[in-house]
């Protein structure tokens, strides 16, 4: 591979600044020859939402297309060949780099930018310029597609649907116990494992912080449960999504693992815009992945009455937003104005020797 070896650390550097579920960073990278394997690491995320794979593939995406903007602007073509040993192979993707002429991408000053933020947006309409330039970021993805939904009737019913993945957090002990293992409590916490959620980035006020703490515990839960916990979580998040300026769908064509990566790299690109136009963004996508569970192992994990609230919450979403069987739904998201949240760290990439 005919690439400084500095640069190539610095891409990849800026490949893992993709979001990743519950920052599990499911990615690691070797040598073959002289090509960079991207390869994923199943272990990393083991939760009910990553059904086949399916949001780690999101994530590669997005680590991908992070590299291509970096590659671009240092001066290298970058050459991904997907799943070159097959779809049931780890490996992802199959790299080269090419020396070429530096174009400067205009999203790869954002690549440190981006992040999520969780705390609430004004209520502020977006502007027609920005909801196009949030679309035709689709343009250069076949098959992918960004819907954009700001009036306040479609929100309400996305809000309802959304939302619902809160209770399922604490009605579903392996959603419950996934989330709370991958938070990190303190400053110091999260500067050593530098994975995970910092709880600094979870958009709860002190008080709320020392409650949430307390719902670790799965027993303490099930006794809330019985007086409405479950059902009085998914207020939060219904407020917020209301209270944005839009809530926006990213779709693509097929349901194939190369449709999920693609989609991912869509979906990094919508986000990078978004951050270049000043814009918050938050993934609300917990019951579109469980959804997409439904669909593909009929909802293994999930009981019957969960299995029949995700139904009526996808008949929901489908009054807004084209969601079908045979594409893959990427990212439910919000979008709006506010203040700049605290950035989730990332462990250092390291190449493995092959």
């Amino acid at each position: 591979m005919k690439i400084d070896e500095d640069i190539l650390n610095s891409i990849i550097e800026y490949g893992v600044k993709a979001p990743s579920g519950d920052n599990c960073q499911p990615w690691r990278f070797r040598f073959d020859k002289d090509r960079l394997l991207i390869i994923n690491d199943e272990a990393r995320d083991t939760s009910l939402y990553n059904v086949r794979n399916i949001a780690s593939f999101v994530a590669h995406g997005a680590l991908l297309e992070n590299m291509q903007i970096a590659a671009v602007s240092f001066g290298y073509d970058m050459a991904a060949v997907l799943f070159p040993k097959g779809e049931k192979n780890s490996v992802i993707a199959a790299v080269e780099f090419k020396r070429s002429q530096a174009k400067a991408d205009e999203l790869f000053p954002y690549i440190r930018k981006r992040c999520t933020n969780r705390w609430p947006y004004l209520r502020v309409e977006l502007e027609e310029n920005i909801t196009r330039a949030l679309r035709e970021e689709a343009m250069s993805f076949p098959g992918g597609e960004v819907f954009l939904a700001g009036g306040e009737r479609e929100k309400k019913i996305i809000a309802g649907a959304a939302s619902l993945n809160d209770r399922l957090l604490f009605e579903n002990r392996r959603l419950h116990d996934f989330l709370f293992d991958h938070i990190r409590w303190t400053e110091k916490e999260a500067k050593e494992t530098r994975d995970g959620l910092d709880i600094m980035t979870l958009g709860l006020n002190p008080v709320q912080r020392r409650l949430f703490k307390a719902l670790k515990s799965w027993e303490f839960v099930k006794t809330l449960n019985r007086v409405g916990l479950s059902r009085l979580v998914p207020m939060q998040t219904y407020k917020l999504i209301k209270g944005s300026s839009a809530v926006g769908l990213v779709a693509m064509k097929g349901t194939s693992p190369e449709s999920f990566v693609a989609g991912g790299r869509l979906l990094e690109r919508v986000w990078l815009r978004a951050t270049s136009l000043g814009l918050s963004f938050q993934p609300i996508t917990g019951s579109t992945f469980l959804i997409q569970r439904l669909y593909l192992t009929d909802g293994e994990g999930l009981d019957n009455a969960h299995k029949d609230l995700l139904l009526g919450a996808e008949k929901e979403l489908k009054r807004v937003f084209p969601i079908e069987k045979d594409n893959a739904i990427i990212m439910l998201f919000r979008v709006g104005y506010a203040s700049t949240p605290v950035l989730s760290l990332r462990l250092p990439a390291k190449i493995e020797k092959g």
